[in-house]
Protein backbone atom coordinates (compact mmCIF):
# COMPACT_ATOMS: atom_id res chain seq x y z
CA UNK A 1 0.00 0.00 0.00
CA UNK A 2 1.53 3.36 -1.20
CA UNK A 3 2.37 5.80 2.04
CA UNK A 4 -0.48 8.45 2.32
CA UNK A 5 0.71 12.47 1.07
CA UNK A 6 0.19 14.02 4.46
CA UNK A 7 0.61 17.91 4.14
CA UNK A 8 3.81 19.27 4.82
CA UNK A 9 4.62 20.68 7.88
CA UNK A 10 3.98 24.70 8.41
CA UNK A 11 7.21 26.52 8.21
CA UNK A 12 9.23 27.29 11.66
CA UNK A 13 9.14 30.41 13.28
CA UNK A 14 11.66 29.15 15.68
CA UNK A 15 15.14 30.09 14.59
CA UNK A 16 17.79 27.59 13.61
CA UNK A 17 20.16 25.86 15.12
CA UNK A 18 23.29 28.23 14.80
CA UNK A 19 26.62 27.05 16.38
CA UNK A 20 29.21 28.68 17.21
CA UNK A 21 31.55 30.59 14.98
CA UNK A 22 33.73 27.55 13.06
CA UNK A 23 31.88 24.83 14.96
CA UNK A 24 30.95 23.45 12.17
CA UNK A 25 29.37 23.82 8.35
CA UNK A 26 25.54 23.93 8.06
CA UNK A 27 23.68 24.27 4.83
CA UNK A 28 19.89 24.78 5.06
CA UNK A 29 19.29 25.25 8.76
CA UNK A 30 15.63 25.97 7.96
CA UNK A 31 14.80 23.14 6.17
CA UNK A 32 12.10 20.29 7.40
CA UNK A 33 12.82 18.10 4.47
CA UNK A 34 12.47 14.35 5.96
CA UNK A 35 16.00 13.10 6.03
CA UNK A 36 19.04 15.06 8.30
CA UNK A 37 22.49 14.62 6.06
CA UNK A 38 26.03 14.41 8.01
CA UNK A 39 29.35 14.31 6.44
CA UNK A 40 31.74 14.17 10.15
CA UNK A 41 35.24 14.26 7.86
CA UNK A 42 34.18 17.07 5.52
CA UNK A 43 37.22 19.40 5.70
CA UNK A 44 41.15 19.05 6.01
CA UNK A 45 41.62 22.61 7.82
CA UNK A 46 43.66 22.71 10.87
CA UNK A 47 42.63 25.31 13.47
CA UNK A 48 44.35 28.30 13.85
CA UNK A 49 47.15 27.75 15.98
CA UNK A 50 48.10 23.92 14.79
CA UNK A 51 49.97 23.76 11.82
CA UNK A 52 52.14 20.99 9.83
CA UNK A 53 56.12 21.29 10.43
CA UNK A 54 56.96 19.07 7.70
CA UNK A 55 56.05 18.15 3.59
CA UNK A 56 55.05 14.51 5.09
CA UNK A 57 52.69 15.74 7.92
CA UNK A 58 50.97 18.19 4.55
CA UNK A 59 50.67 14.79 2.73
CA UNK A 60 49.10 13.30 5.63
CA UNK A 61 46.23 16.10 6.54
CA UNK A 62 45.82 16.36 2.33
CA UNK A 63 45.13 12.97 1.88
CA UNK A 64 42.28 10.45 2.91
CA UNK A 65 43.63 10.64 7.10
CA UNK A 66 42.96 14.23 7.17
CA UNK A 67 39.66 14.23 5.74
CA UNK A 68 37.15 12.43 3.36
CA UNK A 69 37.79 13.76 0.15
CA UNK A 70 34.61 14.99 -2.16
CA UNK A 71 32.59 13.80 0.79
CA UNK A 72 31.13 17.60 1.72
CA UNK A 73 31.14 18.41 -1.76
CA UNK A 74 28.38 15.61 -2.67
CA UNK A 75 26.87 16.73 0.97
CA UNK A 76 25.85 20.12 -0.15
CA UNK A 77 24.73 19.13 -3.58
CA UNK A 78 22.30 16.26 -2.01
CA UNK A 79 21.05 18.67 0.19
CA UNK A 80 20.37 21.37 -2.66
CA UNK A 81 18.25 18.43 -4.71
CA UNK A 82 16.57 17.29 -1.46
CA UNK A 83 16.10 20.80 -0.26
CA UNK A 84 17.48 19.82 3.12
CA UNK A 85 19.71 20.47 5.91
CA UNK A 86 23.69 19.01 6.00
CA UNK A 87 25.68 19.51 8.69
CA UNK A 88 29.43 19.11 8.41
CA UNK A 89 32.69 18.55 10.17
CA UNK A 90 34.52 22.22 10.37
CA UNK A 91 38.27 21.05 11.36
CA UNK A 92 40.20 17.84 10.23
CA UNK A 93 39.69 14.57 12.04
CA UNK A 94 42.90 14.63 12.67
CA UNK A 95 42.36 16.88 15.41
CA UNK A 96 39.13 15.31 16.76
CA UNK A 97 37.43 12.64 15.20
CA UNK A 98 33.21 13.47 14.93
CA UNK A 99 33.04 10.28 13.73
CA UNK A 100 34.31 8.62 16.82
CA UNK A 101 33.26 8.32 20.77
CA UNK A 102 34.92 10.00 23.45
CA UNK A 103 36.46 7.11 25.19
CA UNK A 104 37.58 6.01 21.42
CA UNK A 105 41.69 5.29 21.30
CA UNK A 106 41.24 7.07 17.49
CA UNK A 107 39.42 9.69 18.44
CA UNK A 108 42.35 11.96 18.24
CA UNK A 109 45.42 10.34 16.20
CA UNK A 110 49.18 10.45 17.15
CA UNK A 111 50.36 9.53 13.58
CA UNK A 112 49.48 7.95 10.77
CA UNK A 113 51.61 5.92 7.79
CA UNK A 114 54.23 5.76 10.68
CA UNK A 115 54.46 9.68 10.89
CA UNK A 116 53.73 11.30 14.09
CA UNK A 117 51.68 14.54 13.76
CA UNK A 118 53.39 17.37 15.67
CA UNK A 119 50.23 18.95 16.27
CA UNK A 120 48.65 16.48 18.47
CA UNK A 121 52.12 15.56 20.29
CA UNK A 122 52.05 16.04 23.26
CA UNK A 123 48.41 15.77 24.16
CA UNK A 124 47.34 15.85 27.54
CA UNK A 125 43.70 15.03 28.82
CA UNK A 126 43.02 18.54 28.70
CA UNK A 127 43.82 19.39 25.05
CA UNK A 128 41.34 16.62 24.13
CA UNK A 129 38.48 17.75 26.46
CA UNK A 130 38.99 21.51 24.98
CA UNK A 131 38.86 20.19 21.36
CA UNK A 132 36.04 17.83 22.09
CA UNK A 133 34.07 20.97 23.51
CA UNK A 134 34.83 23.29 20.60
CA UNK A 135 33.72 20.82 17.83
CA UNK A 136 32.78 17.55 18.86
CA UNK A 137 29.88 18.23 21.07
CA UNK A 138 28.88 21.62 19.04
CA UNK A 139 28.57 19.10 16.22
CA UNK A 140 26.02 16.45 17.43
CA UNK A 141 24.37 19.28 18.95
CA UNK A 142 23.57 20.98 15.84
CA UNK A 143 22.67 17.59 14.45
CA UNK A 144 20.08 17.01 17.19
CA UNK A 145 18.56 20.62 16.99
CA UNK A 146 17.89 19.31 13.48
CA UNK A 147 16.35 15.96 13.95
CA UNK A 148 14.13 17.87 17.23
CA UNK A 149 12.72 20.86 14.86
CA UNK A 150 11.57 18.23 12.57
CA UNK A 151 9.98 15.31 15.51
CA UNK A 152 8.28 18.09 16.99
CA UNK A 153 6.27 18.98 13.69
CA UNK A 154 5.44 15.50 13.17
CA UNK A 155 8.56 14.76 10.67
CA UNK A 156 10.15 11.50 11.18
CA UNK A 157 13.81 12.18 9.43
CA UNK A 158 15.74 9.86 8.02
CA UNK A 159 19.82 9.90 8.95
CA UNK A 160 21.69 9.85 6.62
CA UNK A 161 26.04 10.25 6.89
CA UNK A 162 28.16 11.01 3.55
CA UNK A 163 31.81 9.22 3.36
CA UNK A 164 34.21 8.68 0.89
CA UNK A 165 37.23 5.70 1.16
CA UNK A 166 40.66 5.54 -0.57
CA UNK A 167 39.88 2.79 -3.65
CA UNK A 168 43.47 1.56 -2.79
CA UNK A 169 44.38 0.58 1.08
CA UNK A 170 47.13 -1.16 3.15
CA UNK A 171 47.54 -2.33 -1.15
CA UNK A 172 44.78 -4.01 -1.52
CA UNK A 173 42.03 -2.64 -4.01
CA UNK A 174 38.45 -1.82 -3.17
CA UNK A 175 36.96 -2.63 -6.78
CA UNK A 176 33.58 -0.82 -5.83
CA UNK A 177 31.75 2.45 -6.05
CA UNK A 178 29.99 3.01 -3.09
CA UNK A 179 29.14 0.83 0.33
CA UNK A 180 25.78 1.00 2.05
CA UNK A 181 26.58 1.00 5.66
CA UNK A 182 23.40 -0.15 7.99
CA UNK A 183 22.78 -1.72 11.34
CA UNK A 184 19.24 -1.50 12.36
CA UNK A 185 18.07 -0.06 8.45
CA UNK A 186 18.29 -3.14 6.65
CA UNK A 187 15.24 -2.38 4.18
CA UNK A 188 16.38 0.98 3.55
CA UNK A 189 19.79 -0.11 2.94
CA UNK A 190 18.26 -2.50 0.01
CA UNK A 191 15.91 0.18 -0.94
CA UNK A 192 18.63 2.35 -1.47
CA UNK A 193 21.30 -0.17 -3.39
CA UNK A 194 18.22 -0.98 -5.47
CA UNK A 195 18.39 2.64 -7.01
CA UNK A 196 22.12 3.05 -6.80
CA UNK A 197 22.71 -0.08 -9.15
CA UNK A 198 20.00 0.91 -11.57
CA UNK A 199 22.03 4.24 -12.00
CA UNK A 200 24.96 1.73 -12.69
CA UNK A 201 26.87 1.92 -9.82
CA UNK A 202 28.66 -1.04 -8.42
CA UNK A 203 27.06 -1.16 -4.37
CA UNK A 204 28.32 -3.32 -1.50
CA UNK A 205 27.01 -4.04 1.76
CA UNK A 206 28.36 -2.77 5.12
CA UNK A 207 32.31 -2.31 2.96
CA UNK A 208 34.32 -1.24 2.96
CA UNK A 209 33.60 -0.73 6.75
CA UNK A 210 30.51 -2.39 8.80
CA UNK A 211 27.52 -0.68 10.24
CA UNK A 212 26.99 -4.11 11.61
CA UNK A 213 30.24 -3.87 13.71
CA UNK A 214 29.67 -0.60 15.19
CA UNK A 215 31.41 1.90 12.37
CA UNK A 216 28.43 4.43 11.97
CA UNK A 217 29.21 5.85 15.74
CA UNK A 218 27.54 9.28 14.57
CA UNK A 219 24.57 8.60 12.82
CA UNK A 220 24.10 5.54 15.28
CA UNK A 221 24.34 7.97 18.13
CA UNK A 222 21.31 9.93 16.95
CA UNK A 223 19.20 7.23 15.42
CA UNK A 224 19.21 5.24 18.24
CA UNK A 225 18.62 7.75 20.97
CA UNK A 226 15.58 8.94 18.53
CA UNK A 227 14.34 5.38 17.13
CA UNK A 228 15.23 6.86 13.58
CA UNK A 229 16.53 5.07 10.47
CA UNK A 230 20.14 5.86 9.19
CA UNK A 231 22.64 5.24 6.93
CA UNK A 232 26.13 6.04 5.82
CA UNK A 233 27.28 5.86 2.32
CA UNK A 234 31.10 5.01 1.70
CA UNK A 235 32.06 6.94 -1.98
CA UNK A 236 35.37 5.60 -3.78
CA UNK A 237 37.40 8.92 -3.84
CA UNK A 238 38.87 7.58 -7.67
CA UNK A 239 35.33 8.78 -8.77
CA UNK A 240 35.96 12.05 -8.14
CA UNK A 241 39.05 12.16 -10.68
CA UNK A 242 36.65 13.35 -13.28
CA UNK A 243 35.56 16.68 -13.59
CA UNK A 244 31.68 17.21 -12.38
CA UNK A 245 31.84 13.79 -10.42
CA UNK A 246 30.41 15.42 -6.88
CA UNK A 247 27.15 16.77 -9.30
CA UNK A 248 26.87 13.72 -11.26
CA UNK A 249 27.26 11.16 -7.81
CA UNK A 250 24.45 13.35 -5.51
CA UNK A 251 22.05 13.16 -8.40
CA UNK A 252 22.26 9.37 -8.43
CA UNK A 253 22.20 9.13 -4.74
CA UNK A 254 19.00 11.90 -4.68
CA UNK A 255 16.90 9.44 -7.52
CA UNK A 256 18.08 6.26 -5.21
CA UNK A 257 17.54 7.98 -1.74
CA UNK A 258 13.60 9.11 -2.84
CA UNK A 259 11.31 5.77 -2.31
CA UNK A 260 13.74 5.44 0.57
CA UNK A 261 13.23 8.82 2.15
CA UNK A 262 9.23 8.68 1.71
CA UNK A 263 9.62 4.62 3.34
CA UNK A 264 11.21 5.78 6.04
CA UNK A 265 8.91 8.85 7.01
CA UNK A 266 5.76 6.47 6.54
CA UNK A 267 7.18 3.51 8.51
CA UNK A 268 6.18 4.30 12.77
CA UNK A 269 9.61 3.35 14.93
CA UNK A 270 9.18 -0.30 15.95
CA UNK A 271 9.23 -1.53 19.46
CA UNK A 272 12.32 -3.95 18.91
CA UNK A 273 14.40 -0.55 16.93
CA UNK A 274 13.16 1.10 20.26
CA UNK A 275 14.64 -1.27 22.68
CA UNK A 276 18.06 -1.31 20.78
CA UNK A 277 17.95 2.43 21.45
CA UNK A 278 18.27 1.66 24.57
CA UNK A 279 21.24 -0.53 24.43
CA UNK A 280 23.66 2.40 23.13
CA UNK A 281 26.52 1.47 20.02
CA UNK A 282 28.04 -1.62 19.80
CA UNK A 283 31.78 -2.51 19.59
CA UNK A 284 34.07 -1.13 16.91
CA UNK A 285 37.17 -1.62 15.12
CA UNK A 286 39.27 0.32 14.17
CA UNK A 287 38.92 2.93 11.02
CA UNK A 288 41.12 4.62 8.89
CA UNK A 289 40.91 4.88 4.71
Amino acid sequence: MPPSRAAPPAPSRVAPPRPGRGACRLVGPRSLAPVVITCEHASPRLPAGLAPRAPAERRILASHWGWDIGAWAVATRLAGLLRASAVGGAVSRLVVDLNRSAGDPSLVRREAEGIRLSWNAPLPPETIERRMLAWHVPYHQTIDALILRRLVRGVRPLLFATHTFAGTYEGRRRDFDIGVLFDRSRAEAALLARGLRAAGCRVRFNQPYSGLAGMMYAIHRHGAHHGLPCLELEINQELFARRGAAARIAAAVARALGPVIATAAATAPHPAMRRTARRGPTSRRRRSG
